[in-house]
């Protein structure tokens, strides 16, 4: 339901935050995103994860050359609140709402890789249905077949030249919030999962071999805006925290401050990616994101 709101909010010149993703299919998510764009409003859309003051860190290491030629990225989005086969068909398998887990968790991932490195330029992608039915309801023996995807495995070519892997799954059994990433450059490298969200660990290449390995930076006052939270390190940021800063920094553009985004723009080419996964998977070929 988000296009018929957000034209609706657009239309009376409101400034809209959106949930991800924007909209059930590109089309409908370029639509809103130009709307938008010609009305001159502030838009957001919530990929609450990279406000984590550890990933704009992540980020500024990239872009100023600390890790050297980055080199590869390896991201994963997994979760298990769809690996039982008898849970029942929800909205979230309904293809009316768009592709699956691609589109779901995917969009994160794929979000936070564009984030960190840029734009994706082509994917090679497979794209699985492995649970083929639910039940209608709780414990009905009607079932319902399933037309989306419950795991998608992609390969990606950044535009700045390096390659990389992600994957996106909702049955990854034991899985409760697998959000994380590998980034590795020629001089040093990055490790970082959401089930720890205040640690980013940090490997710097050319150190005495018999006591080099991966430095936990701990989140705290020095990485802004951990500091309007608490004054001390060590105390941790959780998932509201990350929704106050999305939301803060909306504001904050609304009245004329920084832009925040991710905006819809940034939106519309995220589902770029997803779309061309899923167009990858079926051709079974190679796709360059137009």
């Amino acid at each position: 339901m988000h296009k018929e709101m957000a034209l609706a909010a657009i239309a009376a010149g409101k400034h809209v935050h959106c949930e991800k993703p924007l909209s059930p299919s590109l089309k409908d998510s370029e639509e809103m995103m130009k709307a938008a764009e010609a009305k001159g409003v502030v838009t957001q859309v919530g990929f609450n994860y990279i406000k984590n003051p550890l990933l704009k860190l992540a980020r500024d290491m990239a872009a100023s050359g600390e890790l050297g030629d980055i080199t590869g990225f390896r991201g994963v989005h997994a979760e298990d609140y769809m690996h039982d086969p008898e849970s029942p068909y929800t909205w979230r398998i309904d293809p009316v709402g768009g592709p699956g887990v691609i589109a779901d968790l995917g969009s994160h991932i794929i979000g936070m890789a564009r984030f960190l490195i840029g734009p994706i330029a082509e994917v090679s992608a497979d794209v699985r249905t492995v649970v083929k039915s639910r039940p209608v309801s709780k414990g009905a023996k009607e079932r319902k077949d399933v037309q989306v995807d419950d795991v998608a495995r992609i390969l990606i070519n950044f535009a700045s030249g390096c390659g990389g892997t992600i994957e996106a799954n909702w049955i990854a059994t034991g899985r409760k919030m697998q959000l994380g990433f590998e980034l590795t450059g020629s001089k040093g490298s990055l490790v970082f999962t959401q089930e720890a969200l205040n640690e980013l660990h940090f490997y710097k290449a050319g150190a005495d071999p018999r006591t080099s390995g991966y430095t936990k930076i701990e989140a705290g006052p020095q990485h802004p805006p951990y500091g309007g939270f608490c004054v001390a390190a060590g105390h941790q940021l959780g998932f509201n925290d990350l929704k106050t800063i999305e939301m803060a920094e909306f504001i904050g553009a609304i009245g004329g401050g920084p832009k925040a985004g991710p905006d819809f723009r940034e939106a519309w080419e995220i589902q770029k990616v997803v779309d061309s996964a899923i167009k990858s998977s079926a051709s079974r070929s190679w796709v360059k994101i137009g």
